[in-house]
């Protein structure tokens, strides 16, 4: 008989309700009902149905549960760190001059080539462990610091190997992250290298590892048609799209998004009211990461409200990376989802949680409703808006016992 358990002694739960755009559930005095690791049952103690009466009880310890977080933009794998980068940015050398410099992102590719499977999967372990102690159930991550096939394929094999460890990881092969220096600007032989050569191949070593392609889609990076290409070739190959776009300028990336049904479009601090309601038409998720505006000293924050207003279902996400925004906390960005990208805890909530996962097609994670993962964290606050409200307050989750 599957494991059958019945989650007991809460102050209450809150989740996202899967069947109702933006709906919170908030439920006091709640009881949650979980059989084979899935959720059969939620609602208030009174109401708990007979045939759970006999079942084995876990004692909430009167917290508060809720749906783990689910992280949908991560570049979780790369060499060395860049902090020395961040104190020039400090000094007021800007990004875009660090790029131009041979710095950024080629900076992480230089240690990343120079990196093993071992130290890779070494160094993923650790971060996801720091992930998951802040209540992280499940992460999206992209290779993208290799910028060439082998180191690439480095970075695919160790994503392979903490799959098989048993961590909850989406994979995203994003060769096309940057211009690689062996092509010397040549942006339209980079893009043919990826799209002809690189994808298959790695697509071809490592079956089933990767869910989804990425591409840069920006000024001085990958153009409209350039990432059009690529797609289409990840596409062939059964890998959903994923769209960097509009981060630093205007570009269309949205838009792209939206015609080629992708499952995401993602920065978008410069993303076209056009572009907001071609999402919305597609159903692509925008998944924002006010992170990287903050870490970068950046004015323009994604246009958040106007995007829920064009009928968008917002997601967040850290945007964990070396360069723009070395944070593993979401409570960092649930408080940033509020302040400022005004929205209310329970939007910046949903946003964390159900179309975080929706962003990657896991109809199965984000919920605490019937059918759901039973991932779920327990807070022990009063209430929960405190995880907001007190700032700089490092709160951590307890997990149910295994």
């Amino acid at each position: 008989m599957p494991d059958r358990r019945v989650l007991v002694n809460l102050r209450g739960l809150l989740t996202p309700d899967p069947a109702r755009a933006w709906a919170v559930d908030r439920i006091p005095d709640a009881v949650l009902a979980m059989e084979g690791g899935r959720v059969a049952w939620l609602g208030r103690a009174v109401d708990l149905p007979a045939a759970w009466a006999d079942v084995p009880r876990v004692d909430g310890g009167g917290a508060w549960a809720t749906p783990g977080f689910v992280d949908p933009h991560t570049h979780l794998l790369f060499g060395g760190n860049r902090s020395g980068e961040f104190n020039r940015r400090l000094h007021g050398v800007s990004y875009q001059q660090l790029a131009a410099e041979g710095g950024g992102i080629r900076e992480t590719m230089r240690a990343t080539r120079g990196a093993t499977v071992d130290d890779l999967v070494a160094a993923g372990e650790s971060r996801l462990r720091a992930f998951r102690e802040r209540g992280v159930v499940h992460l999206e991550c992209k290779t993208g610091y290799g910028l060439e096939l082998e180191a690439e394929a480095r970075l695919t094999a160790a994503y392979a190997e903490l799959k098989r460890r048993g961590w909850s990881l989406d994979v995203t092969l994003l060769p096309a992250h940057d211009l690689a220096p062996e092509f010397k600007g040549d942006a339209e032989a980079n893009a043919r290298a990826v799209a002809e050569d690189w994808l298959p191949e790695l697509v071809r070593r490592h079956p089933g590892v990767a869910r989804f392609c990425d591409v840069f889609v920006e000024t001085g990076v990958f153009s409209v048609a350039q990432g059009r290409r690529i797609f289409a070739a990840g596409k062939r190959l059964g890998l959903v799209p994923r769209v960097h776009a509009d981060e630093l300028t205007w570009t269309g990336g949205a838009e792209l998004a939206a015609e080629l049904g992708a499952a995401s479009a993602d920065h978008l601090m410069f993303c076209s009211d056009a572009g907001m309601k071609a999402m919305a038409a597609a159903e692509v998720t925008p998944v924002l990461l006010p992170g990287t505006t903050l870490f970068l000293g950046m004015r323009d924050w994604a246009p958040a409200r106007r995007m829920i207003e064009a009928g968008c279902r917002v997601a967040l996400a850290t945007d964990f990376n070396p360069g723009s925004c070395p944070c593993v906390d979401p409570l960092s960005i649930l408080r940033l989802g509020c302040l400022q990208l005004r929205l209310t805890f329970e939007e910046s909530f949903t946003a964390m949680t159900l179309h975080a996962a929706g962003s990657l097609r896991r109809g199965d994670l984000g919920h605490l409703h019937p059918g759901g993962r039973a991932e779920l964290l327990l807070w022990d606050v009063d209430d929960l808006l405190e995880l907001v409200y007190w700032v700089g307050e490092p709160y951590r989750p307890r997990f149910l016992p295994t």
